[in-house]
């Protein structure tokens, strides 16, 4: 990737995922699991992965903010217009945990105009790292990667998931789930936002949609799918660039076909 104004944050980047994922990717035996949520769990490997990441960004960067999933998760409203840092150290602890190689580490870096200017998502299970600076496009692994060209629902091969808690009974993505499927080639779900926002981007998946996730879940890979060409925007259809909690990304072919079916 050539240098540009968010360089050394993508380096940073890059050097915490990379080191945080091979920490903890041979972690075998008892994982110490414990439970957040009724069905939410954390382990140590998920500590273990967040500690080396906020090493390497308080080091390199001691004024930003960084908004963690295990220690720091601030609240949006105390963030906003300052430099920032989203990391999830291990999304898909359920994989991790059943040893399913669908997990990532995942860090995006925002300014303080509530943009995120670049992004890592590591997969050390697939030995595959995913990486964008705004204006730069997408890589693989350092290979430039796009989008599907599928514009057909009826080919389309989707993606989505469930939230951690079903209080909420309109929250559930149950709706959402039976109003795509039946016109989609197929849906999967996969249980690690992240990297299911990076399949959209490398094209081996067409579109993704979820709602109620974290920040941190989605902050790197939206903008890692908006850099391979993939529209983004959240479930109502505004454009997303920062941070959100719900997320539909597909290629431009598809978006606006996906977008009708919900609004039903």
């Amino acid at each position: 990737m050539k240098l540009s104004y968010y360089s050394n944050e993508f380096q940073v980047a890059e050097i915490a995922a990379r080191t945080a994922g091979r920490a903890i990717l041979h972690r075998i035996g008892p994982l110490e699991q414990e439970w957040k949520g009724r069905i939410d769990p954390v382990t140590a490997a998920d500590r273990e992965s967040e500690q080396i990441i906020l090493t390497f960004i308080r080091d390199a960067f001691p004024l930003d903010i960084i908004v963690s999933e295990e220690s720091n998760p601030i609240a949006e409203e105390n963030v906003r217009g300052k430099r920032r840092w989203y990391v999830d150290p291990l999304d898909g602890t359920v994989n991790f945990s059943r040893n399913n190689p669908h997990w990532c580490v995942s860090i995006a870096f925002v300014d303080e105009s509530d943009t995120a200017q670049a992004a890592v998502v590591y997969a050390p299970k697939c030995n595959e790292l995913y990486g964008a600076v705004r204006g730069q496009g997408a890589t693989l692994n350092g290979e430039s990667i796009r989008v599907s060209g599928t514009d057909r629902m009826d080919r389309a091969v989707l993606a989505s998931g469930f939230p951690y808690s079903f209080d909420n009974p309109d929250r559930t993505n149950l709706k959402e789930w039976s109003m795509l499927t039946p016109h989609a080639l197929t849906v999967r779900c996969w249980g690690a936002a992240a990297k299911d926002l990076c399949e959209v981007a490398r094209g081996r998946i067409d579109g993704f949609w979820e709602l109620e996730l974290e920040r941190w879940d989605i902050t790197a890979g939206a903008f890692i799918c908006s850099e391979a060409g993939a529209r983004v925007t959240d479930l109502s259809g505004k454009p997303v660039a920062g941070p959100s909690r719900d997320i539909m990304a597909a290629n431009p072919g598809l978006h606006a076909a996906m977008m009708e079916l919900l609004s039903r």
